[in-house]
C-alpha cells in the first residue's frame, strides 16, 4: 500500500511546466488568458509555486472547493458560478487568514457564510470575517443546539455578536433543503430538525454541492452516528470530492459510509503533528484501499478542486 507521503513525493517529482501546459490546453477561466490565470493562482499561492493535477478542463470551472490551510481547523470556500460560500473560519486567530485568503481570492462578497458546529476549530475565527467592514454577506447559516448543550464560551458569545452587530440573521439548516447558488444546488443533509444528540459534532451541518455530473460533500465534525443516520435515510451520499470529516478522525469515515460516499478526491484539513493523531491511520488506509486520492493541508498547503461539471482539476501547493 503507498503512503500518503510517498504519493506526495511521486507528486512533487512531476514538472509544474507540464502540469500547467496540459491544465492550460482548455479554459480555466472562460475568456481568461493563461498569464490572467497564472496571475490569480500565484496571489492565492503566494510564495509557493503550485502543481495542478487532475483532468483538463474543457470548459469554466463553475464550481470550486478551496480547502484553505488553517492549521488543525477547517475552513472552505465553495464558489458556485458567481455565488461564494464560505464554510467555517478555523481556529480563534485564524479570522485574519481567511480574510488574507479570500482577498487573494477576489472574494468581496459572500452569499452564505455557515459554521457547521459551535467549535472554536471551526468558528473561532468567523467573528473577525464577519466584522470586516468591506466583506458583504447574505445569510448566516449554523444549526440549533438544545439549551444544555448550547456554548457559552467568549468563541461563540462573539460570532454571535458579530452577526448582531452586521444586522443578519441565522438560518437554521432543515433537511431536504435545497438553495440554488448560480446553477448548483446545495442541500442540506444533516442535522434533523429537533434532533437531540450528545455530541455536538454531530449537530454537524452536512451540506452536499451538485452541479452537471460532479458533486462535492462536507460535513464538519459529523461522527459515525450521524453516517449511519444518512444511509439509513437513503440519501445520494455518492460524491466525486469528499471533504472528510473531523480532520480525518476514526469517530467518523467509517468504512459503510466511504463506500457510499465512493469519491474520486478526498481533501483533508489537518494541522503538521497536531496531538489528536489526525488523520487516522485507519481512515487513510479504507481511502487508500478505495484508489481516492488524497490531499492534506498539512502535506499540501492550500488546496483547490475545480470542475466543469465533468471533469475535475486539482491545484495545491509544491513545495510545502
Amino acid at each position: 500500500m503507498i503512503s500518503q507521503n510517498l504519493k506526495k513525493t511521486v507528486r512533487n517529482v512531476v514538472s509544474i511546466v507540464l502540469s500547467s501546459a496540459i491544465f492550460f490546453s482548455a479554459a480555466f477561466f472562460t475568456g481568461c488568458t493563461k498569464e490572467e490565470t497564472d496571475r490569480w493562482l500565484n496571489e492565492i499561492f503566494g510564495m509557493f509555486n503550485y502543481e495542478v493535477l487532475g483532468d483538463t478542463l474543457d470548459g469554466e470551472a463553475w464550481l470550486k472547493m478551496h480547502v484553505i490551510d488553517v492549521g488543525q481547523g477547517d475552513s472552505i470556500l465553495i464558489q458556485c458560478g458567481e455565488c461564494n460560500v464560505l464554510i467555517d473560519c478555523g481556529e480563534n486567530g485564524m479570522g485574519d487568514t481567511v480574510l488574507d485568503y479570500l482577498h487573494r481570492a477576489g472574494v468581496s462578497h459572500l452569499d452564505w457564510i455557515i459554521g457547521t458546529h459551535p467549535h472554536s476549530d471551526h468558528i473561532g475565527g468567523m467573528d473577525t470575517v464577519i466584522k470586516r467592514a468591506d466583506l458583504t454577506i447574505d445569510h448566516v447559516m449554523m444549526p440549533q443546539l438544545p439549551k444544555s448543550m448550547t456554548p457559552t464560551t467568549v468563541t461563540y458569545t462573539d460570532v454571535l455578536t458579530a452577526i448582531k452587530k452586521k444586522k443578519l440573521k441565522i438560518t437554521r439548516p432543515v433537511t431536504g433543503s435545497e438553495y440554488d447558488l448560480d446553477g448548483v444546488t446545495m442541500t442540506v443533509l444533516s442535522p434533523e430538525k429537533g434532533a437531540n444528540y450528545t455530541d455536538v459534532n454531530d449537530y454537524s451541518i452536512v451540506l452536499k454541492f451538485s452541479y452537471k455530473d460532479v458533486s462535492i460533500l462536507t460535513g464538519g465534525d459529523a461522527t459515525k452516528k450521524i453516517e449511519r443516520q444518512l444511509i439509513t435515510l437513503d440519501y445520494d451520499l455518492s460524491a466525486d470530492i469528499y471533504k472528510v470529516s473531523h480532520h480525518g478522525g476514526k469517530d467518523g469515515n467509517s468504512k459503510v459510509y466511504l463506500d457510499e460516499v465512493s469519491p474520486k478526491y478526498a481533501a483533508i484539513s489537518v494541522g503538521d503533528d497536531n496531538k489528536y493523531g489526525h488523520p487516522s491511520a485507519a481512515v487513510m488506509d479504507i481511502l487508500d484501499e478505495m484508489n481516492c486520492d488524497v490531499y492534506r493541508t498539512d502535506l499540501d498547503g492550500n488546496i483547490i478542486f475545480e470542475s466543469d461539471g465533468r471533469n475535475i482539476s486539482v491545484v495545491i501547493s509544491k513545495g510545502q
